[in-house]
């Protein structure tokens, strides 16, 4: 297992704060933890230590140190629920027609088309556009309850694909070209 000096001293840090004593358990800690940055791990481990009763796992510091991410970029953070459907909400009240500002004249063919909206993640635009935007746009004030439920289970589909994305494009980092290669050459009908 490869890890740097100053992770396994952050790691060791973070086992003796909770009186742990495991040196294998430090090592495996270190190995899993050696992409992060020292010093957001640092931050992360003074992070977990203040918030958590018990040792938290390599999953729970990950996603602790991913929380101080967003805090420092904006652009990582996934959105809440109630912050997609706002963002929503705005674009559908704000959508704006082709012409309607003088960009194009009266007699072009796309004069009076709905624009299309500008959403600020790629979660909200596979959300809005799985239901699909003229069908969110068509909508009864009546059915808006029963749509918004729809729209809050397809966001949180999008939320949860982006996450596993994210960790098996870690996971499996270079070597995802290479195991595509193996496993065509393994199963029936590839390359033999």
């Amino acid at each position: 297992m490869k890890y740097s000096a100053e992770t396994y001293k952050a790691v060791r840090l973070l086992f003796a704060a909770y009186r742990q004593h495991d040196d294998a358990a430090i090592k495996v800690y270190a190995a899993m933890l050696d992409d992060v940055p020292v010093g957001l791990l640092q931050k992360t481990i003074k992070k977990c230590i203040t918030e958590s009763k018990f040792l938290p796992s390599i999953a729970e510091i990950r996603v602790a140190a991913q929380s101080l991410m967003a805090m420092v970029d904006p652009s990582r953070k996934v959105k809440t629920w109630q912050e997609a459907q706002k963002e929503i909400s705005q674009g559908m009240v704000r959508t704006w027609y082709k012409g309607c500002l003088g960009d194009i004249p009266m007699d072009h063919p796309e004069y009076g088309q709905p624009c299309e909206p500008y959403w600020t993640t790629k979660e909200i635009e596979m959300t809005v556009k799985s239901y699909g935007w003229d069908n969110l746009m068509l909508a009864m004030a009546d059915d808006m309850p029963t749509i918004w439920a729809q729209l809050r289970r397809l966001y949180e589909q999008a939320c949860q694909s982006k996450a596993e994305r994210e960790v098996n494009e870690y996971v499996l980092g270079s070597d995802s070209v290479r195991l595509k290669e193996v496993l065509q050459r393994a199963l029936p009908g590839g390359k033999q």
